[in-house]
C-alpha cells in the first residue's frame, strides 16, 4: 500500500509541475472560460446587426490557421482573430499567416501577448500585456488593433478600467461552441450553431458572437469552415465582430 501512495504523489507532483511550466490555453481552464457577468455591460457579447454571425477564433495564430484562411475564403466569409503573442506557439512563426489574414479582410484582434489571467495582473501587467502585442502586431500588418478579448473571459474593475483608458473595445461572446472541452466532437461544437440559427424568424434578430479556437486541428479544418457553410444556408452573412456591430474597418484599428 504504501509503495503505491508514493507512486501517486509523484505522479500528481510531476503532472502540477509540468501543467504550471507552460503557457495555459483557454481551451485548458473551462472554469475561468466564461464571462464575468459583474462586468457584463462593460463586455459586447452579440452583434448589434440582424442577419450575420461572427465566427472568432482564440489563442493562435497556430499551425493550422493558414489552412483555416484557405477554407474560409473558398466561401467569401470572414472571421476575427483573437491572437496572443506567445502562447501555443510564437506569433514571429506565424508572421506570414497573421499578414495573409489581414489583407484577406479578417479582422486581427488582441487576446494578450501572453494569455495571463488578467484579473491576477496590477496595471502595469495589464499595460504590458496589452501593448507588448500592439508594437508586434503594428510590425505585421502596419497598425494596432481597438477590439480585444481577454483570457479565459476573466476580467475585474481593475482589468476593465485600464482596457478601457488604453482605449479598448472589449469583446465576449454569446455563443460557445465549447470545442476546447471536446476538440474532436465537432458535431456538438456544430449543434451550437444550429440551436443558435434555427430559431423562429432568427436572421430578423441581431447577429450572434461564436467563440472558438484554431489552435486546434479540427476546429480549423473542419467546424470553422462547416459553421460558416451552415449558417450561409440559412441566410445568414458570416462576417467579422467589427462588421457584426455595424463599424467600419477604420474602426478596429490605430497607427
Amino acid at each position: 500500500m504504501a509503495p503505491i501512495s508514493r507512486l501517486a504523489i509523484i505522479a500528481a507532483i510531476f503532472t502540477t509541475a509540468f501543467i504550471s511550466a507552460r503557457p495555459v490555453p483557454s481551451a485548458e481552464v473551462p472554469a475561468l472560460h466564461k464571462r464575468a457577468p459583474a462586468y457584463a455591460s462593460s463586455i459586447i457579447t452579440t452583434c448589434t446587426t440582424p442577419g450575420v454571425i461572427a465566427l472568432t477564433f482564440d489563442d493562435g495564430p497556430q499551425a493550422y490557421t493558414n489552412e483555416l484562411l484557405d477554407l474560409l475564403n473558398a466561401t467569401n466569409s470572414k472571421a476575427t482573430f483573437f491572437i496572443n503573442g506567445l502562447n501555443n506557439g510564437d506569433i514571429h512563426e506565424y508572421a506570414d499567416v497573421v499578414k495573409k489574414a489581414y489583407d484577406q479582410g479578417h479582422q486581427i484582434a488582441s487576446h494578450t501577448y501572453s494569455h495571463e489571467d488578467l484579473a491576477t495582473l496590477d496595471k502595469a501587467g495589464i499595460t504590458y500585456q496589452m501593448t507588448e502585442l500592439d508594437t508586434v502586431l503594428q510590425s505585421m500588418i502596419g497598425v494596432r488593433p481597438i477590439y480585444m478579448r481577454a483570457p479565459y473571459g476573466s476580467y475585474n474593475d481593475l482589468a476593465v478600467n485600464t482596457l478601457t483608458e488604453l482605449g479598448y473595445k472589449i469583446i465576449g461572446w454569446d455563443q460557445d461552441t465549447k470545442d476546447w472541452e471536446h476538440p474532436e466532437d465537432v458535431e456538438a461544437s456544430l449543434d451550437v450553431y444550429r440551436d443558435a440559427l434555427l430559431a423562429p424568424n432568427a436572421t430578423q434578430r441581431n447577429g450572434h458572437i461564436f467563440l472558438q479556437h484554431d489552435t486546434n486541428r479540427e476546429t480549423a479544418l473542419s467546424l470553422g469552415p462547416l459553421a460558416a457553410e451552415y449558417a450561409l444556408s440559412r441566410g445568414y452573412k458570416v462576417v467579422t465582430v467589427g462588421e457584426c456591430l455595424g463599424e467600419p474597418q477604420a474602426n478596429w484599428y490605430r497607427v
